[in-house]
């Protein structure tokens, strides 16, 4: 290769990377440049090994495609206002309510139908009449203050994502004090609006997730239309989760990629500029800059210290395993009771550790180190063995 075919290389592995960590990348983003240098090579490598497609417009591009099963389980968080708050990892940033996600779509539908510009009070009166034509209608009531905080809520992320600039106003009344006329004004990019929607007859015909996520229409009904999209799907899995796993597969997709995976794993590997690692178990991409991390883990913090030495239960109890809930207070309550100190955590208050056990649960899921069970206990993913201390052993292995 060279040394323009490597520079070429690096570029779109950039551009890319940049397409896949975010829902935009502007065209004020150093990556923007980039991805129209070589918008052909990127749209050939996000259709043929993603299922992806890539729009490229004035103000941003979108790589935009169905998501995976465990991706539809992550919410939406909204970046804190604050610089400080900017800087904590995102799965500590507030996440977008049930009512909030409900409201947010109603605003897409009442800034569709809208022109460039739009004062708060406005949309708010065109998001009550879009609840309205819903079937069944949907009643939007700004009278009441959640109602409101949950519709501003929505405008922060059309604003982090860029589909709305906040012009000038304020909309301090829809978040905090009693409603009235805000004179708040967004600009609306009308482009970026557009992009959020991958089909929109789809999206207007369809009734029901399944329907809205539905993709068989993409693909020829041959053996050939179903391997393709069984690799693409194969792909975004080993791309976006934090690992594919044999066992999270079915029959027919096990054995797809069991046949096909070295090429699978190359594919995703060339594109991204990552390395693709192999166990029994399944493959993983490896992340080293955690570009494509949203939940970072390892770190500092106090829940992911406790979710990481969770690990070494987790190894201990070994692959089908269970850990009880009551099993799981028991080991946080002899943690704080080492190394509460540093935790600022006391042994005594059952409160903290109640708190302090569902916060780690909630990482362990989140990172796909583990299962939970219907009486809120836990069992082991192969992945928790990966976070163990060197000190402690699998069960079933010898020294």
């Amino acid at each position: 290769m060279t040394l323009r075919e490597l520079d070429d290389r690096n570029e779109q592995t950039q551009a890319l990377r940049a397409l896949l960590a975010a829902p935009f990348v502007g065209a004020d983003e150093p990556a923007y440049a980039l991805l129209r240098r070589h918008e052909r090579e990127l749209a050939r490598t996000l259709q043929s090994t993603y299922g992806y497609q890539l729009e490229v417009g004035s103000t941003a591009a979108r790589a935009s495609g169905p998501p995976t099963p465990e991706g539809l389980r992550r919410p939406l968080r909204i970046p804190p206002a604050s610089i400080s708050g900017r800087r904590r990892p995102p799965d500590e940033w507030p996440a977008l309510a049930d009512r909030a996600c409900v409201l947010l779509l109603l605003t897409l539908a009442a800034l569709e139908r809208g022109g460039a510009q739009t004062a708060i009070a406005e949309l708010a009166r065109n998001v009550e009449r879009a609840g309205a034509d819903v079937e069944p209608p949907l009643s939007v009531d700004f009278r009441a203050r959640s109602e409101r905080v949950a519709f501003a809520d929505g405008l922060d992320l059309l604003c982090t994502w860029g589909v709305l600039e906040h012009t000038s106003g304020s909309h301090d009344s829809y978040a905090r004090r009693e409603q009235g006329e805000d004179e708040a004004l967004f600009t609306v990019d009308r482009r970026r609006l557009a992009l959020l929607l991958r089909d929109p007859a789809i999206t207007l015909e369809s009734t029901t997730l399944e329907q809205l996520l539905d993709e068989t229409w993409r693909y020829p009904p041959t053996p050939e239309g179903e391997n393709r999209a069984r690799s693409e799907q194969l792909a975004r899995r080993l791309t976006e989760d934090p690992a594919l796993l044999l066992s999270d597969l079915d029959e027919e997709e096990r054995t797809y990629f069991l046949g096909q995976r070295a090429r699978i794993e190359s594919a995703v590997a060339t594109a991204t500029g990552y390395q693709v690692e192999r166990r029994a178990e399944g493959s993983a991409l490896i992340v080293n800059d955690r570009s494509f991390t949203d939940v970072p883990f390892p770190t500092n913090a106090t829940v992911k210290q406790v979710a990481l030495l969770l690990c070494d239960v987790l190894a201990a109890a070994g692959p089908g395993g269970e850990l009880s809930a009551e099993a799981l207070r028991h080991a946080i309550h002899e943690l704080v009771t080492e190394h509460g100190r540093h935790w600022s955590r006391d042994a005594a208050d059952p409160a903290q550790i109640a708190a302090l056990t569902e916060a780690a649960i909630e990482v362990l899921l989140a990172c796909d180190l583990a299962l939970g069970t219907e009486a809120g206990g836990l069992r082991p993913r192969p992945l928790a063995a990966r976070f163990r201390s060197p000190l402690v052993r699998a069960p079933g292995v010898q020294r």
